[in-house]
């Protein structure tokens, strides 16, 4: 795909497959400990860019039933939480031309805030 850029969310362990196909691991931080938890794994697989979404860690409504998106994803990060990022992501920032990150924590001002205090964190 020629002047396209491509990303794509897996949950396989062949990172070196989506190297070979030039597409992108999209790396990913939830709730951990359900059947369809993502681990939070801090790879680039593309010279040009990394993606990295931050869903929040709100478990207790992770995989409920009839729970909306809003609801799902209400999570403010801490300080802490997003200091655990900050080591991966400036490592996958050596593997990768940029790293994108994208707050999916999309509750009120949630995902702007906690943008701006991992933006403080990159930069200390």
């Amino acid at each position: 795909m020629t002047g396209v850029s491509t990303f794509v969310s897996v949950t396989i362990t062949s990172l070196s497959r989506l190297r070979a196909l030039g597409l992108s691991y999209v790396s990913v931080d939830e709730p951990q400990g359900t059947p369809a938890s993502v681990p939070p794994l801090a790879v680039a697989t593309h010279d040009d860019f990394a993606v990295v979404r931050f869903h929040g860690r709100r478990a207790d409504t992770w995989t409920r039933a009839n729970v909306g998106t809003t609801e799902r994803f209400r999570y403010s990060y801490s300080t802490a939480e997003l200091g655990e990022w900050v080591p991966r992501l400036r490592t996958m920032a050596r593997t990768t031309r940029r790293v994108y990150t994208l707050m999916n924590n999309c509750h009120r001002d949630s995902a702007v805030q906690s943008a701006k205090d991992l933006a403080r964190l990159l930069v200390a």
